[in-house]
């Protein structure tokens, strides 16, 4: 199956009252680990990379390459977004690769910065046919690829105003959601209410490994539609290669086998997690 819209995908979330997994991954084995586990729980997926994880893997068109590959004799339902891009030429450059929704992530920028840029991206996007995500807030922590700075939480009269200046598809909030750990004293559960009441566009939550399914499943009851995760798919990965290593040090071979099936593993406990749309 050719690779899908994401929109569809994220609207459909949004319908069912769900939300979609956003897997960011860094590697070929990772890219295989989350299509299979697709396959298997027969949900959909978003496969993402941020600037970090196009890196490693070699760039965005081989990026868009190899997940195109994955998919190409798989019924599983998957689109390609590139995430916390921060430049119109990052954008464009994922748009001629053939990845299907695009994030801007100004959010350490002063507010008014942040609107011109955003909106400027949403020009870019709209030309291409592309959904668009920006962050309103800045989720700090500690991720590859991701630009860390100190927590902001997101305004709800300032989201109600940047998603109406900018008209973004998608919202990514700060609600006490934390970059590569815990949540830093947990989901904000008025403010993401407040945010909701005040934006009609589907919110996307980051640094989903630092929540609870608990905290999750209220997250999507409040109108989130897109979960990012990245930190434990990358943890599982190196488990896989660690145990394998450990038992046959000279097998690399084996060792990216099981980092394949130790990420599949995980993705396919995050698709089946109650919240995750079917």
């Amino acid at each position: 199956m050719p690779l899908l819209e994401p929109l569809p995908l994220v609207e459909r979330a949004q319908a069912q009252g769900h939300a979609i997994v956003g897997a960011n991954v860094s590697t070929v084995q990772m890219v295989a680990g989350v299509v299979r586990a697709a396959e298997q729980t027969q949900r959909p997926l978003l496969i993402q990379f941020n600037r970090s994880g196009l890196s490693l893997i070699g760039g965005v068109q081989i990026a868009a390459m190899a997940v195109q590959r994955a998919v190409a004799d798989s019924e599983a339902e998957i689109g390609l977004h590139l995430d916390h891009a921060d430049t119109l030429d990052e954008l464009t450059e994922a748009i001629n690769a053939g990845f299907g929704s695009l994030m801007i992530d100004g959010s350490t920028l002063p507010f008014d910065q942040h609107l011109t840029l955003a909106q400027s991206a949403k020009g870019l996007a709209s030309w291409s046919r592309r959904p668009l995500e920006a962050e309103l807030g800045h989720v700090a922590g500690n991720e590859a690829g991701v630009t860390i700075g100190d927590a902001s939480w997101t305004d709800p009269e300032q989201a109600a105003r940047f998603v109406r200046e900018t008209a973004v598809d998608w919202l990514a909030v700060a609600v006490g959601n934390t970059h590569g750990g815990p949540a830093q004293g947990g989901l904000q559960v008025d403010r993401l209410r407040a945010i909701r009441d005040a934006v009609a566009a589907p919110l996307v939550l980051h640094g989903a490994s630092g929540l609870t399914d608990d905290e999750l499943a209220i997250a999507v009851e409040l109108g989130v539609a897109k979960i990012n995760v990245g930190t434990s798919l990358h943890q599982a990965a190196a488990a896989g290669l660690h145990a394998a290593l450990n038992a046959q040090p000279a097998n690399l071979r084996a060792a990216l086998i099981e980092s394949e099936r130790t990420v599949e593993a995980e993705a396919a406990r995050l698709l089946t997690a109650p919240w995750a749309v079917h």
